[in-house]
């Protein structure tokens, strides 16, 4: 296994074409009509020649009330199926999660899942949000309402007020 993270420019095409094919194989075909935002980091996990597991991550200034915050969105989380329960998300994450602290410094990750998945996150320090945010869309902004977990990073306590993710969601 080998982990590694790029920056949006330094994949190759044959490694977006591999990112691509994994997140086609892992998401469905996108139910809603929302516009997503562009990724500044990759987490690429490897066995062997082949993409295993797949982070996104995004930097990004949001505000809370009227706080600016700076968070690592972590998106597209994903595992081939033949690769999956072996904690290959999990090595991923936990590098991702390193990534945010040591090297962007961001006072918290952030990031949206289905509720399935709140129990899995939890268990690496992932706390659920009770509220909405806000998120752009080409119409202007809209309230997105699935559930938001944040990690404190640099940062204990998340602030008082609305959420405005100031960008497109991940």
């Amino acid at each position: 296994m080998k982990i590694e993270i790029k920056y949006e420019g330094q994949l190759t095409q044959p490694e977006h074409l591999l990112v691509d094919k994994l997140s086609a194989e892992v998401f469905p075909p996108e139910g809603t009509a929302l516009k997503w935002s562009k990724v500044d980091w990759h987490v690429l996990l490897w066995e062997g020649d082949e993409l295993a597991s797949h982070i996104e991550i995004i930097e990004r200034t949001a505000t809370v009330g009227s706080r600016p915050v700076r968070l690592g969105g972590i998106g597209g989380v994903a595992t081939r199926v033949q690769w999956r329960r072996r904690g290959l998300a999990e090595a991923a994450l936990k590098t991702a999660q390193a990534f945010l602290r040591e090297k962007l410094a961001v006072e918290f990750g952030l990031l949206v899942c289905g509720e399935i998945l709140i129990h899995y996150y939890a268990k690496f320090g992932w706390k659920l949000l009770e509220r909405t945010m806000l998120i752009d869309q080409p119409q202007g902004k809209v309230t997105y309402s699935e559930p938001i977990m944040i990690l404190p990073v640099c940062k204990q306590d998340w602030p008082a007020g609305e959420i405005d993710l100031c960008g497109l969601p991940w």
